[in-house]
């Protein structure tokens, strides 16, 4: 589930990932929060939210750099969040975990 937000940079956006039936057993959410922090691209932030048995909330924050004048800021927020835990979600320590 990802909350509304805004396409200007800077902004956070709420994402929930959720353990699959690929998880390893014994699968737990917080140390796949804190891999997935651990592997997001520079300049990104997260902070954990919610983490219960299968599954945590985290607010992503893009990177602080501003959208040239006189363009809009396109699909940054929740678009580029949503992108970006998808990558990040491929690597194999998160095996099993997916963006719901």
């Amino acid at each position: 589930m990802t909350a509304p937000a805004p396409g200007a940079y800077g902004t956070s956006t709420l994402v929930r990932i959720e353990v699959t039936d690929l998880a390893p057993a014994g699968a737990a959410a917080e140390t796949a929060a804190v891999r997935l922090i651990a592997l997001l691209p520079a300049g990104w932030r997260a902070t954990l939210r919610e983490c219960a048995a299968g599954w945590a909330t985290l607010s992503l924050t893009p990177p602080a750099t501003p959208a040239p004048p006189a363009v809009p800021p396109g699909p940054g927020g929740a678009a580029a969040a949503r992108a970006v835990v998808d990558q990040v979600l491929r690597h194999p320590a998160l095996r099993g975990w997916a963006q719901v």
